[in-house]
């Protein structure tokens, strides 16, 4: 299996089929949902983790990236299905995609390389900007909706910076009891990217891009995102993801719709 295993169950785990290794099933615990009690759904970040979670152990090799479209909402207790098809499989990696679907409809549609070589150059450009350590870093601010047995009451973020005005927050993250994060979990993690700025918060994903550069290190990821700009309704930005020695994890990227007011408590609209 090319991921770790976890300290507490992982939530976001499929199923793989005992007779085609290229299917998964995945029923939506609470632990994996957001929003309105009375309206939870399964959140994108989590949908991905569970597709590369499934490419990974289909294919036996670790991601090198990741794309997704958020395609469909879904929601607490739904089965759903995860198929994998893979379409080019070469010496240095392996392309594939994943399709989640809820009873036959598109919640989320996946392309992903695996694979790499053991032999290349390994240099970091991108450095992490000198940022307090995490239990040095305030609480952020609440998820909307958070709860214990949700995916928001799991989630422990520090912030260490954040600017509306240039579009920039740096946030501690981890997910409480899940150990170092793998890949997956890294995607999840990455899905955050609309709660840097207060135009953006209670917004909606239309994809993320993952793009792996090393394991981490430590259960802390900052998240750095700097939005691009805005337009057309739309939210545009990168995020890098770093372990607490400055390790660079990944490279994000998302395009997401503004908030509504009324997806906001209403402390918040």
């Amino acid at each position: 299996m090319a991921d770790g295993e976890h300290a507490r169950d992982a939530f976001w785990v499929p199923s793989q089929s005992a007779v085609d290794p290229d299917r998964f099933t995945y029923t939506v615990p609470q632990a994996a949902c957001v929003g309105p009690y009375e309206s939870q759904f399964l959140m994108g970040g989590v949908s991905m983790a569970a597709c590369i979670h499934a490419l990974q152990v289909a294919t036996d090799l670790p991601l090198l990236w990741a794309t997704v479209q958020f395609a469909g909402a879904t929601g607490l207790g739904a089965d759903l299905d995860i198929h994998i098809t893979r379409f080019a499989e070469g010496r240095s990696a392996t392309q594939a995609v994943a399709d989640l679907t809820d009873n036959g409809r598109m919640v989320v549609h996946m392309a992903a390389a695996l694979g790499g070589v053991t032999n290349g150059p390994q240099h970091q450009f991108v450095q992490m900007p000198e940022v307090p350590a995490p239990m040095d870093c305030v609480p952020s601010r609440d998820i909307p909706f958070a709860r214990p047995d949700n995916l928001a009451g799991h989630i422990e973020r520090r912030e260490a910076y954040q600017n509306d005005e240039a579009g920039e927050e740096y946030v501690w993250v981890r997910v409480r009891d899940t150990g170092i994060p793998d890949a997956p979990l890294l995607a999840l993690m990455s899905d955050f990217f609309l709660g840097a700025h207060s135009k953006t918060r209670g917004g909606r994903s239309l994809d993320n891009t993952v793009r792996m550069h090393a394991t981490a290190k430590s259960d802390w990821v900052l998240n750095v995102t700097r939005m691009s700009g805005f337009a057309a309704g739309v939210a545009h930005g990168t995020l890098h993801q770093f372990d607490e020695s400055g390790m660079l994890l990944t490279t994000a990227s998302q395009t997401g719709f503004m908030a509504r007011p009324q997806n906001l408590p209403e402390q918040e609209r």
